[in-house]
């Protein structure tokens, strides 16, 4: 070597001249080589890692299509089956009145139609149905159907709603027993078709059977000449409250009996809450899940970077420049993206496919299956980039590496054995050699250990995170039920005297009955459900929130739900006015009682309780009611049927209507189960990205080591003593992730309550004991079936082929 001046004059052995065209293009082909070779080497480390990065892509293409496309169809819905704007309980209303009503300015379409609940008998056991009867099922103007399958009924027929086969197996042609009319009496009708109704949810969630009936049938069964409901569509949504005002002075001017109107929310459709919560956890989790994955390939890049540092200080030594370097881990990551990113794009579509149609059956409307374009094209430019971001830090890193430390890796950082952390694991005299050994290997490289480390912290989180959430949703279910004392309830098709609670209470079996109502109300223009209950109910046992419960001596206090009160910033002591049939009312807030409206498909903000006498005066209803809430001696679903069939048979006449408060229960858990689904296929994600990590530190700890894997060999180390250093590796990594992810899962859980809380209802956040162990299991067990791998290869690796490993 020679210096001139300050210049640096390199000599013949150290000059090398600048790459030809060939030259080049042959460099670029051995990285494309090289890259593929890197990728593939390992297939299961990179099968796991594609398919962290395609359940990524696979959960927002699935979630952002199913959004897109529901919004879309209910659209679609409103628009095809011009549902009604304003519905109304009449009777016996003459078709003359449907002149009358669309004389008015901002009625657009009117439907009259004849409904009654009836039983069927289905399966073996008496269900209960709503039957429609249409005037002309070719016309239909409001709240159409969608023919599904076979024929519209007629005067023996009866269509029934396709969600029934979701409980019962049914066919066309099928005789079925209805029991309803005069005396309650039973009907033989055929079954002539299937169809949509879009406006109700499925019977597998409401325990309701929709059917229709010509109606004539349906008036002969009523014992009446007219209609008992009318539906109508308006010009002008905004001016629903002075239109039905209108329609309410029709009604009184030709003395028609009617009750206060079911106002449709443009904003809500059935099921809309259940929905957007489950909606939210899945954006929460893919966000959740994209991260990760970029966690995860930076892991699988930073593996693959460790493996071929003696190649990348090759490729240095015979010319390579950083450029290429990059370039060349730039390519292994892009191959990993476009693959992962495929088979993303194909399982989203496939499991927007699944939760569409589950979302669709659920709500009862019909829905496209194809992927939403921006969803597909969200999940390609996401999982590309992420990929491709996540393994920028390692490419650099890759190409920053010097000849001399490239070549001389030997697994261990220049202040390995001089922390405090070190110094601390090097005491460890009290345990076994080679577990000793294990663990005072995580000080070696400590950056990639605490990564790993943090993997599983966050895997066994998301995963006690989705118990409690589980747990919470469940005990809010169950403390609704256990608020209503009721075993069972009763309604009738006509309104009854309060005093009929004594008849009910005298049925065999029946040890107290009480009679409610309820109506849909507005409390500062938001939709609520308004109840009056006796003040001195033992049926009802209210959970207050803040203030007292309703009383005898106070006709115009209220008690509102905590949903309600936490939505509308109502608090005890204000008044509030409340827009219930004919008029509205002022009422002071007595207390606020934690009491959710948790069934799918409802629309309203809470409730508002307020006296039945209060309540029958405000409707004009004094004396009569039609809804009756009743406790039995023998609260066994056995025991609760035999007595709503006592009263069935009983009362006949009066065509009564049942639920068993065990069926509602049972329906609200179906309800959240589909949550619990959600939460744990989306948990199974940040566990796959776990496991990965513990299996890519850990292949690297066998790669880094060989020598000291030969040297053990050498002096007599056996196969099984090899597996015990890199399980108890792995074990050691578990119990710290798990502790971490212990004491991040309940912020984590937490969290995600009061996130679905926002669209759902009030939820008592659980975080029993016992997730505790199964945390530790849990992490402890990820941590060690991913160590499998690595610890067999361990033990596969002879000595020879260790000690001449450079």
């Amino acid at each position: 070597m020679r210096a001139t001046g300050l210049r640096y004059a390199p000599t013949k052995e150290h000059y090398t001249p600048f790459p030809t065209y060939h030259q080049m293009v042959q460099v670029m082909n051995g990285i494309w080589r090289k890259a593929y070779r890197d990728v593939w080497v390992r297939k299961l480390r990179s099968f796991l890692t594609i398919l962290g990065i395609a359940a990524g892509v696979a959960g927002l293409v699935a979630i952002v299509s199913t959004s897109q496309n529901i919004a879309a169809a209910q659209r679609a819905v409103y628009a095809d089956t011009s549902q009604a704007d304003l519905s109304y309980w009449v009777w016996d209303a003459p078709d003359a009145l449907r002149r009358s009503l669309l004389a008015l300015p901002n009625v657009e379409e009117v439907e009259l139609r004849a409904t009654l609940y009836a039983k069927a008998y289905l399966g073996g056991l008496w269900r209960d149905v709503l039957l429609m009867g249409i005037e002309d099922f070719s016309d239909i103007r409001v709240n159409r159907i969608l023919l599904q399958e076979g024929n519209y009924p007629g005067w023996d027929g009866i269509l029934l709603d396709t969600s029934v086969r979701d409980v019962t197996d049914v066919a066309i042609g099928q005789a079925i027993t209805i029991r309803a009319g005069t005396g309650n009496r039973d009907h033989t009708l055929t079954i002539s078709g299937f169809a949509l109704s879009p406006e109700y949810p499925s019977a597998e969630f409401t325990n309701l059977i929709l059917a229709y009936v010509p109606i004539i049938r349906a008036r002969d069964f009523l014992g009446i000449s007219g209609n008992n409901r009318v539906l109508i569509r308006l010009r002008d949504f905004r001016l629903r409250e002075q239109t039905a005002q209108d329609i309410a002075r029709v009604f009184e001017k030709r003395g028609i009996p009617y009750a206060s109107p079911v106002i449709r929310d443009p904003e809500h459709f059935e099921g809309k809450r259940e929905l957007d919560a489950i909606i939210r956890l899945v954006y929460l989790f893919s966000g959740v899940g994209l991260v990760i994955s970029a966690f995860l390939v930076s892991n699988t890049m930073a593996a693959i970077v460790a493996e071929g540092v003696s190649e990348i200080g090759v490729i240095k030594a015979l010319g390579g420049t950083r450029t290429q370097i990059l370039r060349l881990y730039l390519v292994v990551a892009l191959i990993y993206g476009l693959t992962g990113t495929t088979l993303g794009l194909v399982g989203g579509t496939l499991g927007g496919w699944v939760l569409l149609a589950r979302t669709g059956r659920a709500l009862n409307i019909p829905v496209s299956t194809i992927p939403s374009p921006a969803g597909l094209s969200l999940g390609i430019i996401v999982g590309v980039a992420v990929t491709l971001f996540a393994s920028l830090a390692p490419a650099w890193q890759a190409a920053q590496i010097p000849v001399r430390e490239a070549l001389g890796s030997y697994g261990i950082t220049s202040t390995y054995g001089r922390g405090w952390v070190d110094r601390c694991l090097f005491r460890l005299s009290a345990v076994p050699p080679l577990p000793a050994m294990a663990v005072r290997n995580l000080a070696r490289r400590k950056a990639r250990h605490l990564l790993t480390i943090a993997f599983i912290a966050i895997a066994t989180a998301a995963l006690l995170a989705a118990q409690s959430t589980r747990l919470s949703v469940g005990r809010a279910v169950s403390d609704l039920f256990r608020i209503y004392n009721a075993d069972a309830w009763v309604w009738f098709s006509e309104p009854v005297g309060t005093g009929f609670a004594a008849s009910l209470q005298a049925v065999p079996g029946v040890t107290v009955a009480e009679p409610w109502q309820f109506t849909d109300c507005w409390v500062h223009h938001a939709p609520a459900r308004l109840w009056g209950m006796p003040p001195n109910t033992v049926l009802y046992c209210p959970q207050m929130q803040d203030g007292e419960w309703l009383s005898l001596n106070d006709p115009v206090g209220a008690v509102v739900s905590a949903d309600l009160a936490a939505a509308k910033g109502i608090r005890v002591g204000d008044v509030i006015e409340v827009e219930a049939g004919p008029g509205t009312r002022d009422f002071h807030v007595r207390g606020i009682v934690i009491d959710n409206s948790i069934f799918l498909g409802s629309r309203v903000a809470g409730k508002v309780f307020i006296p039945l006498s209060t309540f029958e005066r405000l409707l004009g209803q004094q004396g009569w009611t039609s809804f009756f809430g009743i406790q039995v001696h023998d609260p066994s679903p056995s025991g609760v049927e035999a007595v709503l069939a006592d009263i069935d048979r009983e009362y006949r006449y009066l065509r009564p209507g049942v639920e068993a408060a065990y069926r509602d229960l049972a329906g609200a858990e179906r309800q959240s189960r589909l949550l619990s689904v959600v939460l744990y296929s989306m948990t199974l994600l940040v566990a796959l990205a776990g496991g990965v990590g513990v299996l890519n530190t850990l292949t690297l700890s066998v790669v880094e080591r060989r020598r000291e894997i030969g040297v053990l060999r050498a002096i007599g180390a056996s196969d099984a003593n090899l597996v015990q250093v890199y399980l108890t590796e792995g074990g050691t990594m578990g119990l710290l992730g798990g502790a971490a992810g212990i004491v991040l899962g309940y912020p984590l859980g937490l969290a995600f309550v009061r996130f679905i809380e926002g669209v759902l209802f009030q939820i008592p956040f659980l975080y029993p004991p016992y997730l505790v162990g199964s945390g530790v299991i849990f992490a402890l067990t990820l941590a060690v079936v991913a160590s499998l791998g690595p610890a067999l290869a361990a033990a596969r690796l002879p000595a020879r082929e260790a000690l001449r490993y450079e």
